[in-house]
C-alpha cells in the first residue's frame, strides 16, 4: 500500500442522536433530519474543498453505512456522489461491517486506486441512528451466533481479567476530558453542517460523581458496565480522499501503509482488535514501539482497557483528543474519522506513524497502519 496517498479529509460534527441527550442535558438530534447520504455528501464536499479538488475529480466512492436505512438505502454510494455534486460517471459501492465499516470503506477506496480503477477515490462513512427504527436498532446489538449482547461479551471478558468499573469510569472520564481539551484540534476536522459547527456530545463537566451515578447496562451480578462508560450514540459522516502519487496535486496528509481484517470467536469480540493490530504491524514491518499514536475505537471502555493491556500500549498515546465514549460512534463514519484524526495529530506533533483499530461485533477486528509524509 506504499503507493496509496491519503490527500485530505473532513467530517460533519458528531451530534447526539434524537433519542438521547447532549452533555448539557438538552435534547439531542441536531442532525436528525439528514439521512446518511446527506451526511456522507456533506463530509465529501468538505474533503474536496480542503484538498483543492472538484467533484469530477473523484472516480470512485466507497460508502460505508452500517444500516443502509430508508427506502433509498440500497443505492448507497450512488446517492452520496450525486448529492456531493459528482458527475454520473463517478462509480462506487456501499460497504458494511458494523463498527468496522469506515475502515473497510478506506481499504476499498485504496484498492480502487491500487487497481487503477480511479486516480482519486473517496472513502466516505455515515450513519444517522436518529432515523433507524427502534425495532431494527436495538436487536442489532445482540450477536445471534452466541446469543449475547455484544456489550455483555466485553463485560464478561473484563470481569474475567479483573477490569473494574472504577477503571472503566476513569477511562471514560478521561475520554471526555481529552475531548474538551482537544476541541480546538478537532475543529480542523469539521465542516459545519445543518447549522452545527462542533461536536455536541462531550460532557462539559465529566465529574466522578456523574459516572458513579450512571445506570448499569446489565443487572446480573457483574455490574461494571454503564451507560456512561460505553460509546455515545451520535449522527455523523466523515470522508477521506485517496490517490496515487501521480494524481496528487498537493502535499498529502500521509499514506496507507497496511491493513488487516481478522476473525475471533464472537465471545472474544472485545479482543478482536489485538490480532488485527498485530497482523497490520507485521505487514508494515513495524513493532509496537515504532507507533507514535493510536486511535482505538472506544466501543466500550472495557474493550480499550483489555486491548491496551494485551498489546502493552502507553495510555498517553491512545485517543489523545478523546474517543467514541465522549465524541460518539456514528458507526459507518467512525473508522474514517479515526484515520483522519490520527494523521492530523501526527502532523500537529511532528510525529510519523499511527495505527487505527476497531473491534467489531461478531468477532471481527480491523486495523490500519498509516504514516505522515
Amino acid at each position: 500500500m506504499s503507493d496509496i496517498l491519503i490527500l485530505d479529509g473532513a467530517r460533519t460534527p458528531f451530534a447526539a442522536w434524537g433519542r438521547g441527550t447532549t452533555g448539557a442535558g438538552a435534547p439531542g438530534g441536531a442532525l436528525k433530519d439528514l439521512d446518511a447520504h446527506d451526511l456522507g455528501a456533506a463530509a465529501l464536499k468538505g474533503a474536496l474543498s480542503r484538498a483543492g479538488l472538484k467533484p469530477k475529480d473523484v472516480g470512485y466512492v466507497a460508502f460505508g453505512n452500517m444500516y443502509q436505512d430508508g427506502p433509498h438505502g440500497c443505492y448507497g454510494a450512488r446517492y452520496v456522489t450525486i448529492r456531493a455534486g459528482c458527475p454520473p460517471e463517478t462509480t462506487g459501492t456501499a460497504v458494511t461491517l458494523a463498527c468496522g465499516t469506515g475502515l473497510v470503506a478506506l481499504t476499498s477506496a485504496a484498492d480502487a486506486v491500487a487497481r487503477g480503477d480511479a486516480a482519486v477515490a473517496a472513502a466516505v462513512g455515515a450513519d444517522c441512528p436518529s432515523r433507524i427504527p427502534r425495532g431494527i436498532f436495538v436487536p442489532s446489538f445482540t450477536d445471534i451466533s452466541c446469543g449475547k449482547h455484544i456489550a455483555k461479551t466485553a463485560e464478561e471478558l473484563a470481569a474475567a481479567k479483573g477490569v473494574t468499573r472504577a477503571a472503566m469510569d476513569d477511562w471514560a472520564r478521561r475520554s471526555h476530558e481529552r475531548a474538551n481539551a482537544g476541541a480546538k484540534a478537532r475543529a480542523e476536522e469539521i465542516v459545519a453542517t445543518a447549522g452545527l459547527a462542533q461536536d455536541d456530545a462531550p460532557l462539559a463537566d465529566p465529574s466522578p460523581e456523574r459516572f458513579a451515578a450512571a445506570k448499569l447496562l446489565f443487572s446480573d451480578g457483574t455490574e461494571v458496565m454503564t451507560h456512561a462508560n460505553v460509546h455515545g450514540i451520535v449522527d455523523g459522516g466523515a470522508a477521506l480522499l485517496l490517490s496515487s502519487p501521480k494524481a496528487a496535486k498537493t502535499r498529502a496528509l500521509g499514506r496507507l501503509v497496511s491493513h488487516a481484517l481478522v476473525g475471533v470467536p464472537a465471545e472474544r469480540m472485545a479482543y478482536a482488535a489485538v490480532p488485527a493490530v498485530r497482523q497490520a504491524l507485521e505487514k508494515a514491518r513495524w513493532r509496537i514501539s515504532d507507533v507514535d499514536l493510536w486511535e482505538i475505537n472506544e466501543t466500550f471502555a472495557a474493550q480499550v482497557l483489555l486491548d491496551r493491556a494485551e498489546l502493552g500500549l502507553d495510555a498517553e498515546r491512545i485517543n489523545v483528543n478523546g474517543g467514541a465514549i465522549a465524541l460518539g460512534h456514528p458507526f459507518g463514519a467512525t473508522g474514517v474519522r479515526l484515520v483522519h484524526t490520527l494523521l492530523l495529530e501526527l502532523r500537529r506533533r511532528s510525529l510519523r506513524r499511527g495505527v487505527a483499530a476497531i473491534s467489531v461485533g461478531g468477532g471481527l477486528g480491523v486495523a490500519v497502519c498509516v504514516e505522515t509524509i
